[in-house]
């Protein structure tokens, strides 16, 4: 399926990765339909054929809405990204049933829901592309982020089962490490000052995204994708 032939759902979308992921399937001329949490944001956000939502996903009964809308719209995704997500670094003894349950929801109940929203069609269609925006703290643990790594480990194993329920409908579901430090609103609050020495526009990431969304990487449904190192790889899969 052509990139300009679908209608591709992305979290997170008002900022950071999840902004420049908007922008390069906009200039693909793909069908746009954008949730996130921060109104102001979204209202700068000037692509034609986009359809915006703001959505608190840390509030179950708002993701459920925004599904209930899209629905009532019979709107059909083609591809799913789920961007968003939360990391508060915390240690351990410091972190609270709040900071947990925001987590959880944001980075992977919100997954979960909408997962389950996309995949009637999907597999009525026997087409569909679902991408988890995972990082190295969903492969492994690091201090001061339980909450975090716990929920981008969950992403990994969700991933991991949609894949095989998802194959005999020709439904690839992926998961994506930036494999790169991206200059992003969460970066700016997180990384170290070496880091932001390193950091890449995100929009450098957005040919991985591009590709998977492609169809033609079925043979990869189920892997954890290196966005840094696939965007830069040579197409030669056609």
């Amino acid at each position: 399926m052509k990139i300009s032939d679908q209608t591709v759902l992305i979290t997170g979308a008002a900022q950071g990765l999840g902004l420049a992921i908007a922008k390069a399937f906009a200039k693909e001329k793909a069908k746009l339909i954008l949730i996130d949490k921060k109104p102001d944001e979204l209202d700068k956000i000037k692509f034609d054929n986009c359809q915006k939502y703001v959505v608190d996903l840390n509030i179950r009964e708002e993701t459920k809405r925004v599904i209930n809308e899209l629905k009532k719209n019979s709107f059909v995704i083609n591809t799913l990204i789920h961007n968003a997500s939360i990391l508060v670094p915390t240690p351990f003894i410091h972190t609270t049933e709040k900071i947990w349950d925001q987590t959880m929801k944001v980075t992977l109940e919100s997954g979960f829901l909408l997962s389950r929203y996309v995949w009637e069609d999907m597999s009525s269609n026997k087409d569909g592309v679902i991408i988890f925006v995972s990082s190295k703290s969903g492969l492994e643990g690091f201090e001061n982020e339980t909450a975090y790594c716990a929920a981008k480990h969950g992403l990994e194993g969700l991933m991991k089962s949609l894949t095989i329920e998802g194959m005999k409908n020709k439904i690839q579901v992926f998961t994506i490490t930036p494999g790169m430090y991206m200059n992003t609103p969460m970066s700016e609050s997180n990384y170290t000052e070496e880091f932001k020495k390193k950091w890449v526009d995100p929009i450098e990431l957005t040919p991985a995204f591009l590709k998977l969304s492609s169809r033609r990487y079925q043979q990869m449904s189920g892997q954890h994708v290196n966005a840094w190192n696939f965007s830069k790889t040579t197409d030669t899969n056609t």
